[in-house]
């Protein structure tokens, strides 16, 4: 009974005191608004919405790492429009009461703190105000900078933090006695990058927009970079070095990649060339012009187009496809090419498929993944092929469709599939087979042929050692549903005799696996895309680490 006494007595005490004894400040959103100066200085306004108990006396801002930058004009605003005193050299050590309706600056070893007083607790919006002279800096080949604008470990932690960074706009024209508008930040005069936090960087609007996607931790901090080409700014500050240094210094540790440099080839820049020069004639004249070479090139190879019962080219699946993308109006297709790659490691016995009773008692057949016959002969195309579903498949050797979809999104897997895309999506153009035409003709013969198989007399049908391989060639064309039918409907008991032809026409499991295949490899393509425009600054999601050697920011800041 005693002891039930005394924790009664402890639960009252613990309930009697003040709530905010508890609480703790809040830093529910940070939004910073930044304003470049042509001459590379930057104004810096950051909007603070907070929750302020009885803790702490001040609230400041950390920046260091200059490097020549200096730091001027700070001025506080509360949500009232109380402008704040600036009393120049901050005390730390002067009592809440004194610093209300204060602020000033401290001068540390690295650079500066930016402080300002609490005041009253509840709910407070404090508007800070400063100017970091050369923020953006010369370089041999463009402008840019590499800054911290959110300093690591910052008390409390941010719930969201935006930072939008912008153009001012210009001066009076004495001449015309008119404003001009701000230049515009685009893809085609601006690269961007960010780290140390969770979230993104984007153009957005012709600003840069660097927003967090979760609450920041001890670790976070918020880094942008950004590269200018030469004319948006005349810096105060210019280095001899190019602005590649800087990046490179900033990549390291980073999950930016370099792929590959940005440099146009000649082709490209004639090109560019043309189509700045013509405007919009020259893009019409090109398409149409692109055409009319197509629409030419297949009338010569469809000219008295005959029937082609072998298989061309040696089998090669791969350059089949490539001469059916070549050949289009527009557009390309790799799908098919996939399909024909599975049922060709089917025919050769690589691939077979087993059927076993599910936890239901249905019927559930699965890819079972064997050696790779002659592999050192086969296409590159087919050993990558063959080598993902083996190694998606693990150790029992059965594939399944959950499988390969794991396998394809990890992470850990991503070079492989990275090598996988680039070696399908192959590019070719009909110039390429101007040497070729008897093949070229051989394959749309072949084409000519199964799309008018059902008119075939069963009597005189010797192709049929060759029936697996047509299936393979119609699955390339996409017309295998009706390839199969005719051939079912010529010689019915085919397919029964034949078990390997039984797998290959299944219209069950194949479906699935090639639906997750060709969706898994579709994903893998925009994500490759979409990490190589991150790595030549087109934006997209941060990385968390990386960014050294920046300007501003360190350690710090927050509530004191």
């Amino acid at each position: 009974m005693g002891n039930r006494n005394i924790f009664l007595s402890l639960l009252l005490l613990l309930c009697s005191f003040p709530s905010s004894t508890f609480a703790r400040p809040k830093l529910n959103d940070l939004d910073i608004r930044v304003v470049l100066s042509k001459n590379g200085d930057a104004f810096i306004t950051e909007t603070r919405r907070m929750e302020i108990d009885s803790e702490g006396t001040e609230c400041y801002i950390v920046i260091g790492n200059l490097n020549g930058s200096e730091l001027r004009d700070l001025q506080v605003t509360d949500e009232n429009g109380v402008t704040f005193e600036n009393v120049g050299q901050w005390d730390i050590d002067k009592s809440r009461s004194w610093k209300e309706h204060k602020c000033g600056v401290v001068t540390t070893h690295g650079g500066y703190e930016l402080c300002w007083g609490l005041g009253k607790s509840g709910s407070r919006v404090y508007t800070t105000s400063y100017v970091v002279t050369n923020l953006v800096r010369g370089y041999a080949d463009s402008d840019g900078f590499n800054f911290m604008f959110v300093a690591e470990g910052v008390s409390p932690y941010p719930d969201h933090v935006k930072a939008t960074i912008m153009l001012e706009e210009d001066t009076l024209d004495t001449d015309t006695a008119t404003y001009h508008l701000p230049d515009l930040l685009t893809e085609q005069n601006t690269r961007i990058w960010g780290f140390r936090y969770r979230g993104d960087v984007n153009l957005v609007g012709g600003n840069i927009v660097a927003e967090s996607s979760e609450p920041f931790s001890r670790s976070s901090a918020m880094i942008v970079m950004a590269q200018f080409e030469k004319g948006l700014f005349k810096p105060t500050m210019v280095s001899n070095g190019p602005f590649n240094e800087v990046r490179e210094r900033a990549f390291e540790g980073s999950d930016y990649i370099e792929t590959g440099s940005d440099e146009l080839s000649r082709k490209d820049l004639l090109i560019l060339f043309a189509l700045v020069a013509f405007l919009f004639l020259m893009p019409i004249l090109l398409i149409a012009g692109y055409f009319y070479y197509v629409w030419r090139a297949r009338k010569k190879v469809m000219k008295d187009l005959l029937w082609y019962r072998d298989i061309p080219n040696n089998g090669n699946l791969q350059w089949a496809n490539d001469v059916q993308n070549a050949y289009k109006y527009i557009g390309t297709d790799y799908n098919n090419l996939l399909s024909a790659c599975i049922l060709k490691l089917i025919n050769q016995g690589s691939i077979t498929i087993d059927k076993t009773m599910d936890n239901k008692g249905r019927t559930v057949q699965n890819f079972v993944i064997h050696d790779l016959k002659d592999a050192d002969t086969q296409p590159k195309l087919m050993q990558m092929v063959h080598n993902i579903f083996k190694n998606a498949a693990g150790n029992d050797t059965i594939l399944e469709p959950k499988e390969l979809k794991t396998w394809m999104k990890k992470t850990y897997n991503q070079s492989v599939v990275d090598s996988f895309i680039q070696t399908l999506h192959t590019k070719t153009s009909i110039y390429h087979y101007k040497n070729e035409r008897e093949e070229v003709r051989n394959l749309f013969g072949l084409k000519k042929f199964l799309k008018e198989f059902s008119l075939l007399d069963e009597r005189h049908v010797h192709e049929v050692a060759l029936w697996k391989d047509y299936m393979i060639y119609a699955t390339l064309f996409g017309i295998a549903d009706q390839v199969i039918k005719d051939m079912k409907a010529i010689n019915p008991d085919y397919f029964n005799m034949d078990h390997v032809a039984e797998q290959m026409a299944d219209n069950l499991t194949l479906p699935t696996i090639y639906s997750t295949l060709h969706s898994s490899t579709t994903r893998a393509a925009v994500s490759k895309a979409e990490r190589e425009a991150r790595v030549s600054g087109r934006g997209g999601h941060v990385s968390w680490g990386g960014g050294g050697g920046f300007s501003g920011g360190g350690f710090g800041g927050g509530v004191r």
